[in-house]
């Protein structure tokens, strides 16, 4: 069996575990890296080899521009300090003392591939822990903070893994050109991302219909990425940049279809970016423990247990340490006192929730195979076979306990009916003054005025009736989808009976999944 055709098949069995995952609940990441693990010890399989260049270029760019539309702009401004604190800070911490810690390890290879394992493990992925999260209805803030951190973090793990790969094949390193770099790269990335952002946007809104504009925006983390690499400066930010942009613009200036079509579409091409991801590293793993011994094995499985454990107390302390700090100012202010306990639950959650995923992943795959004169590239093979267990034990660790630490420290969740309540009643105002205005001006007849006002005010009820409680939700939402299947059976039927032909079939059987998924966009 050939390489395409192997792929092929594990994207099948990948599939396969994300919709499984999803089935019971379980975050599909810790499925995919379980997958991983069992593809690197499968036998028979054959070897594949890709161009390290292009796993960058290739995975990076729609991930990071798929991420930063989740992010709730007005909560990342409120909480900008935490975030670049967790994002800049405690990121470059992270990678000098997992930096030192590799180089003790394995002393034969150089300081810069030291430093670039420790930019690869360093940035935390919030997928897998927003994904349980959400699920106990955490408060946005947090969310925004863990969304926000892997956001920016990606951005400063990955400018430090450039230039720490460019030290590593040049064999020269100093500090004030690395400074100055830095300085380019970050502040050149940020530019590029701005303009192009800008200028795609609005061509897009102004001159593409919806399904044209969905199809555009897969090229704009792409090309914004291209060309910010040219020139030299920092890709990765260009594209954050220019997607924070775009989530302005989408939420703003876009249709509703192009919307629903962008987000569906969208979700299912990063999940099969995962998956492909996680296939490309278990056969990479098939690969290096081929040529490993039982003994290897175990002994960089310790390795990376005890990477893990110092990148969990460097961060334990590093969220502690801010903690404690507002955690005296809130003490001392009768104002903000009653915050002190969620200030604690905060720290425990943010310091618990360093997963590792596909950003690392992609990072490590992305490893030169040689160095500029063409020699194999010494610890390559270790620093990859490292990181994915790294990744494995920081997702499946928190993965299955975050949980229960939820439970633990009792934290009950958020509910957002006051507000719901109170939006809707306004918006149900405003849809009856428009109404009465459309037929003040004898835009609608009186039968069109009253059908509206009944419309408008039924669709305020159900929204009323399905949001006031979870379980409430459920039931409704259940017992509509059998009403709609019962609509559909019909539908077929009378089909199958010839008593409709196949175009109106499509119309109405689309009226009825459009009905059935108004309410239902998947949280993958």
């Amino acid at each position: 069996m050939g390489s395409f055709e192997t792929i092929i098949l594990l994207m099948f069995a990948a599939a396969i575990l994300v919709g499984i995952a999803q089935k019971i609940n379980l975050s599909y990441p810790i499925a995919l890296v379980l997958g991983g693990t069992a593809i690197g010890f499968f036998p028979f399989l054959p070897i594949v080899h890709f161009d390290p260049n292009l796993i960058l270029v290739v995975v990076l760019p729609p991930i990071l521009h798929y991420a930063s539309y989740g992010i709730s702009f007005r909560e990342f401004k409120k909480n900008w300090r935490t975030i670049f604190s967790l994002a800049l800070g405690l990121v470059v911490c992270t990678m000098f003392v997992i930096g030192i810690i590799f180089k003790m390890i394995f002393p034969q290879f150089p300081w810069a591939l030291a430093f670039a394992f420790g930019a690869i493990v360093s940035p935390p992925d919030a997928v897998a822990a927003t994904a349980i999260l959400k699920r106990f209805a955490i408060g946005s803030r947090l969310l925004t903070i863990l969304e926000g951190e892997s956001l920016i973090n990606d951005a400063t793990a990955l400018v430090l893994y450039r230039m720490s790969i460019t030290a590593l094949l040049s064999g020269a390193f100093s500090i004030s050109e690395a400074s100055f770099e830095f300085v380019k790269v970050v502040s050149g990335g940020i530019i590029i991302g701005l303009t192009l952002g800008t200028i795609l946007q609005r061509f897009s809104r102004s001159y593409l219909n919806p399904v044209a504009g969905v199809v555009f925006s897969f090229t704009i983390p792409y090309i914004t990425y291209i060309l910010a690499d040219a020139m030299g400066v920092s890709g990765v930010l260009a594209v954050v940049v220019a997607g924070l942009i775009g989530s302005r613009v989408l939420l703003k200036h876009h249709s509703s279809q192009r919307r629903v079509i962008g987000f569906a579409v969208w979700d299912t091409f990063i999940i099969l970016l995962n998956c492909f991801v996680f296939i490309l590293i278990g056969l990479q793993l098939r690969t290096l423990t081929s040529e490993m011994t039982i003994q290897q094995i175990m002994q960089y499985t310790g390795y990376a247990i005890l990477i893990v454990f110092a990148m969990t107390i460097v961060r334990m302390i590093w969220v502690y340490t801010k903690s404690c700090v507002s955690y005296v100012r809130a003490l001392y202010s009768p104002r903000s006192a009653i915050i002190c306990p969620q200030i604690l639950q905060d720290a425990a959650l943010i310091g618990w929730s360093g997963m590792r995923g596909i950003v690392s992943l992609t990072a490590a795959l992305a490893l030169p195979l040689t160095y500029s004169n063409g020699m194999p590239l010494e610890g390559r093979d270790e620093v990859i076979f490292i990181s994915f267990e790294v990744i494995l034990f920081t997702l499946l660790i928190p993965g299955f306990t975050l949980s229960s630490l939820i439970k633990w420290l009792k934290i009950s969740p958020q509910t957002e009916q006051s507000g719901l309540y109170n939006v809707r009643k306004q918006l149900a105002k405003v849809a009856e003054e428009k109404i009465h205005q459309l037929y003040k001006s004898q835009s609608i007849s009186q039968v069109e005025t009253d059908f509206l006002k009944s419309y408008f005010n039924l669709q305020k009820k159900v929204l009323e009736i399905s949001g006031s409680n979870e379980k409430e939700l459920q039931k409704l939402e259940s017992a509509r989808h059998k009403v709609i299947r019962a609509q559909r059976d019909k539908l077929l039927k009378m089909w199958e009976e010839q008593e409709l032909d196949d175009k109106l079939l499509g119309r109405l059987e689309n009226e009825l999944d459009v009905e059935e998924t108004r309410m239902s966009r998947a949280e993958l």
